[in-house]
């Protein structure tokens, strides 16, 4: 049991290292374009000051649309963090006073006010304004890069002594067996004594069968001692979310009175928390063991999306959406992992469009000499160019939970999915014009020499 807690113990922490450091990745890469996106409107700025042409403005007007995203986002990935929020308010006060001044200077370039925009230059008040943003910049950095490597630092002590605890139990094991073996080796002994004797044989059978007995008594015993810890393991995975869960909704229910609107506020974030954890482990659980066991054959992609249709039929009458599928082909591949696939785009296509408009979805395809790609095409939200790199990293969304449910995990399914059947999954959209997700599958068999697709 100790060795099973080590175990998971360590996989959770391990888990939380790599999300960690997605997360700092992440966080990097959009501080290095908050920078970027400021030094390039500061750059534009004076190339229109100097030549008075507004081509020079467009980085300046692309800074004031994209700015702001980028701030939200980084302020999603250390909103856990205090500290670093303090200096992330000071990045957004720093770059909102950025703003200003180069406002200001267009402003009294327009106006033709050129002793206050020569006194404006002259103290240097872009300069320090972009030394103060890329000091406060680099300690959000540092404060990431220590962090993970702490977490490492922590996986590092709890791998040597998961390691351990393993090495005592395989000892422990192979005790066991040699405590079998001295217990079980009598018994054999004994049975040649009884074919070498034949005068005591009735009494030696009933001795060794009343032995029988109590062995097999036992071994069911042991057999239902480990169906039992194989069920209170499993149980206690979920255990505490389902205590927290109760608890939850015994102070909703019977202390309801004595809690304020911010207690039930609370109350209800834990709730919905709890929830999206337990929706979690189980769209893990599905993600790690796609294709696992099934056997590769030709797939009726026309059929597979008529199951898929069928299932989705509640969600597509509730949304008025209109769906027409084109011809399929037939493609080899696993058929649960292709049904999922399609019905994790269409259910994204279903989900992702403006308010009050109903959804419109295409299924078509085109075949070449090797390979069959279909397309889903929708008349949604949309996204922006950007946002196509990121929407296939697991536990990757675009959008707050509040407004479009989900765990940022489906299109990562979609695209571990399509590399198993060695294809390409792609996607070509703008924001408020739709997106189109192309299904690229091989049609010749390459996994004929690898068979039924098993765990590793």
């Amino acid at each position: 049991m100790t060795v099973v807690l080590a175990s998971v113990v360590m996989e959770v922490a391990t888990f939380d290292t790599r999300r960690k450091l997605d997360n700092a990745l992440q966080l990097e890469r959009d501080l290095g374009l908050l920078l970027s996106t400021l030094l390039d409107a500061e750059t534009g700025q004076r190339g229109y000051l100097l030549t008075g042409q507004n081509d020079y403005l467009e980085p300046y007007h692309l800074a004031l649309d994209t700015v702001a995203p980028i701030l939200a986002r980084i302020g999603g990935k250390v909103r856990e963090d205090s500290i670093q929020q303090l200096r992330l308010q000071r990045v957004n006060a720093l770059t909102a006073d950025k703003f200003r001044e180069l406002s200001q200077t267009l402003v009294l370039h327009t106006t033709e006010q050129r002793d206050s925009l020569y006194m404006l230059f002259d103290g240097k008040l872009d300069e320090t304004l972009m030394d103060r943003i890329r000091h406060t910049i680099d300690l959000l950095r540092q404060e990431e890069l220590e962090d993970i490597a702490r977490r490492y630092r922590q996986v590092n002590r709890l791998s040597s002594i998961t390691t351990v605890l393993r090495l005592i139990g395989v000892v422990g094991l192979a005790l066991v067996f040699y405590y079998i073996y001295t217990q079980l080796r009598p018994l054999f002994a004994q049975k040649l004594r009884i074919i070498a004797d034949r005068d005591h044989e009735i009494e030696e059978r009933i001795r060794i069968e009343r032995m029988n007995t109590d062995l097999i008594a036992t071994l069911n015993l042991k057999n239902r001692e480990l169906d039992q810890f194989a069920y209170t393991a499993s149980h206690d995975l979920r255990e505490p979310l389902r205590t927290v869960r109760n608890y939850v909704e015994i102070l909703t229910e019977d202390h309801a009175e004595q809690l304020d609107d911010e207690g039930h506020a609370h109350l209800h974030l834990i709730h919905r928390t709890t929830d999206r954890m337990r929706v979690l482990i189980d769209s893990l659980l599905q993600y790690s063991r796609v294709g696992v066991g099934e056997q590769l054959v030709q797939v009726d992609l026309q059929r597979t999306l008529t199951e898929v249709l069928e299932n989705l039929q509640f969600a597509i009458e509730r949304s008025a959406a209109i769906v027409t599928v084109s011809a399929l082909p037939r493609v080899p591949g696993y058929p649960i992992a292709l049904r999922q696939l399609f019905q994790n785009l269409l259910t994204n296509a279903l989900k992702f469009h403006p308010p009050g408009v109903p959804p419109q979805v295409t299924i078509s395809a085109h075949c070449t000499s090797d390979r069959a790609v279909v397309y889903v095409q929708d008349n949604g939200i949309g996204m922006t160019k950007a946002d196509q790199q990121r929407i296939f990293a697991l536990f990757e969304r675009l959008h707050p939970a509040d407004i479009y449910e989900g765990q940022g995990i489906g299109l990562a399914f979609c695209q571990k999915i399509v590399q198993l059947h060695r294809g390409e999954l792609t996607v070509t959209s703008k924001i408020s014009q739709g997106s189109t997700f192309s299904v690229a599958l091989p049609l010749a068999d390459v996994h004929e020499e690898t068979g039924p697709n098993t765990p590793d």
